[in-house]
């Protein structure tokens, strides 16, 4: 059995409420986060709304801002304008299919998403 993940020694560069790390597959966090980029995870808090965090949506991790809108849809947002398609929606009885796995941990918070 392979392992997809690898343990990291903690140094004076990594925050110290991070629970672990990811590294970014996708652009949907740039110019903010860029792919490839590792970005670190507080599994303790939730993310503030329309800050990034982790999510475990349908068998993939993916890391995006959020939100609730007054039906009740949590959006999950792509910084990036270009990956404006893959935002998702999911209904109020959708969201069991959604679990946060934390925060991401930032200096300073992210502007809200703006698709021209």
């Amino acid at each position: 059995m392979t392992e997809d993940y690898s343990f990291l020694a903690r140094t004076k560069s990594i925050p110290p409420a991070a629970d672990f790390c990811l590294r970014l597959e996708d652009d949907c966090m740039e110019p903010w986060l860029k792919k490839g980029e590792c970005v670190y995870v507080d599994r303790s808090e939730t993310p503030e709304e329309l800050q990034p965090g982790v999510f475990w949506v349908r068998g993939r991790v993916l890391c995006r801002q959020w939100c609730v809108d007054s039906a009740g849809t949590l959006h999950l947002l792509c910084a990036n304008p270009k990956r404006e398609r893959d935002n998702l929606a999911l209904g109020p009885k959708e969201k069991t299919a959604c679990l946060c796995l934390g925060r991401v941990v930032l200096k300073k918070p992210l502007p809200m998403p703006f698709y021209p």
